[in-house]
């Protein structure tokens, strides 16, 4: 019985071969009983043959999952073991070749599609170049690609329309989406350019003629376009100045006002309008200290922010004082406002911690803060500290940076000429400290050898380095002069955040640390036919 039915078995085998149903052969001739049979071992020989066969057909069209299959069925009955493995080899490499290839085209693809989605179209295509012009995906992203380039220049189109005819808030809302679109081709940069330049100009021209609002609206108006532009980051500022001016004015501090007016006209010399206002300022700083000498004004109270010394005499000469509004110089604890430093090695430098430096001739009556031996006024020039920044004033016309001024704005690295015997060199030498130091010329003199005035703001550094106030080239390390609850302290700059322990200093005592060796004493200045001061 057991027999019939396994000839009935392998009959069916060979029915199913001869039928061309290889795969439902295949599946009966590899059970165990029909294998070991002779007939079914014939049936599988012959079924390795049509799986060799037909696995070079998957080959040729590229079906290499199924061609490997085939191989691996062709290889059952282990009489073609040479002839399948070369086989399998070529197809092997073949696939992997294809499947590096495939891998590579969908990288391209994907990098593609994130250069098209970002506006990078000329980078999307270039990378579709290398990619089957018969390939869909890649169809789809070209056609993608052509339809933002033809949307974006359409708009750069209306953008060039809208600035020709003025019309620029509108053309830069336009710009910014052709942008977005694509904003790495030539015209982008082109038009941006273009378009920031006539906003700029147009900011400078509202400016200039006061429209101080409008100015603001246009250039912000920008946004990110241009935002790195030197132009725009100085019309910022001038912006910004202005800005400022009108909130001292609405405060009524005229003496902020004036300062910033200044400023403006630094920043802007052709704007009729500043030099206008700045006049406008002295007249009315004028008419305010008119206002307080009169009969009313002197029945003030010092504590009414007039004080004591207004002169009586509306005919008399103004001083330097009267002519420009300053806050009043103070001192803090017991310090004296002028100290004088010297230095083994180093010199002489004169401490200056008021506000309000004022340089004139030495021999004169009431010397001022800096007294040189030259041929100029008794008070010539005043250099304030208003927050930050360091004004110059003065009586007459002198001379920085090579241009006659009577009130300028001081930046470092300004040359100050008062006089052949009378000049200067004016320096921010440490941005973590807003003390100022005036050198002076080999040709100016001053009393006790002065070379140096230091602008004393709360710190000073000390060492050999440029960015000192005070030069020691025997310094071993920085030091930080400091002024605290009325004293003088100095330490040692700190090293990695760590500060060093800060020594007091007692005036007219020598100190030596870190290889500086230095005291600091009153400011006695002995001018030759005065007394003592």
């Amino acid at each position: 019985m057991f027999n019939r039915l396994l000839m009935v078995r392998l009959k069916a085998a060979e029915n199913a071969l001869k039928a061309g149903r290889i795969d439902e052969a295949f599946r009966m001739a590899t059970e165990p009983d029909l294998r070991a049979n002779r007939r079914g071992a014939a049936v599988l020989a012959k079924l390795s043959l049509k799986f060799i066969e037909r696995s070079k057909e998957h080959f040729k069209a590229d079906r290499y999952a199924e061609a490997l299959l085939d191989l691996t069925k062709a290889d059952a009955d282990g009489s073609r073991t040479s002839e399948v493995a070369e086989l399998r080899e070529q197809v092997q490499i073949v696939a992997e070749e294809e499947m590096r290839k495939a891998n590579s085209r969908r990288l391209r693809l994907e990098a593609a599609r994130r250069r098209i989605n970002r506006g990078s179209l000329a980078g999307g295509q270039r990378l579709l170049e290398e990619v089957s012009a018969r390939d869909l995906d890649a169809q789809v992203l070209r056609q993608s690609a052509e339809d933002k380039q033809i949307e974006a220049e359409n708009k750069l189109d209306q953008v060039e329309q809208l600035i020709k005819s003025g019309q620029l808030r509108a053309a830069i809302g336009r710009f910014n989406r052709a942008k977005a679109l694509s904003p790495h081709i030539v015209r982008v940069a082109q038009i941006e350019a273009k378009l920031s330049a006539e906003v700029l100009r147009l900011v400078r021209v509202s400016l200039e003629a006061g429209s101080i609002a409008r100015a603001g609206e246009d250039l912000r108006s920008l946004g990110d376009i241009a935002k790195n532009s030197i132009q725009r980051r100085e019309l910022a500022e001038i912006l910004s100045q202005a800005e400022q001016a009108v909130k001292s004015m609405q405060t009524q501090d005229y003496d902020r006002l004036l300062h910033q007016i200044i400023r403006l006209g630094n920043l802007m010399p052709k704007a009729g309008w500043v030099q206008k206002n700045a006049k406008q300022v002295r007249q009315l700083d004028d008419l305010l200290l008119a206002l307080r000498t009169g009969p009313l004004g002197r029945q003030l109270t010092p504590e009414a922010g007039l004080g004591d010394e207004i002169p009586t005499d509306p005919g008399s000469p103004r001083s330097l004082d009267e002519t420009v509004a300053l806050q009043p110089q103070c001192g803090s604890g017991g310090l004296p406002e002028q100290l004088l430093m010297l230095v083994d090695g180093g010199g002489s430098y004169l401490i200056h911690r008021g506000i309000r430096l004022s340089i004139g001739r030495a021999a004169a009556s009431k010397p001022a803060d800096l007294a040189v031996f030259s041929d100029i006024s008794e008070r010539h020039a005043d250099i304030a500290r208003l927050e930050d920044d360091y004004f110059l004033y003065a009586a007459r016309d002198v001379e920085v940076g090579g241009r006659p001024v009577r009130q300028q704005l001081l930046r470092t690295g300004d040359q100050i000429v008062l006089a052949r015997r009378a000049k200067f060199a004016f320096w921010l030498p440490n941005r973590k400290s807003n003390s100022a130091v005036l050198d002076l010329s080999d040709s100016t003199k001053a009393p006790c050898d002065v070379r140096r005035v230091v602008l004393f703001r709360q710190t000073a550094m000390v060492g050999h380095g440029s960015n000192t106030h005070v030069t020691c080239p025997t310094a071993e390390r920085s030091l930080l002069l400091f002024e605290r609850a009325g004293r003088l302290w100095i330490r040692p700059d700190s090293v990695r955040g760590v500060q060093s322990e800060a020594r007091p200093i007692v005036l007219g005592e020598s100190m030596e640390l870190c290889g500086v060796s230095f005291v600091i004493r009153p400011w006695e200045a002995r001018i030759p036919g005065q007394r003592m001061i």
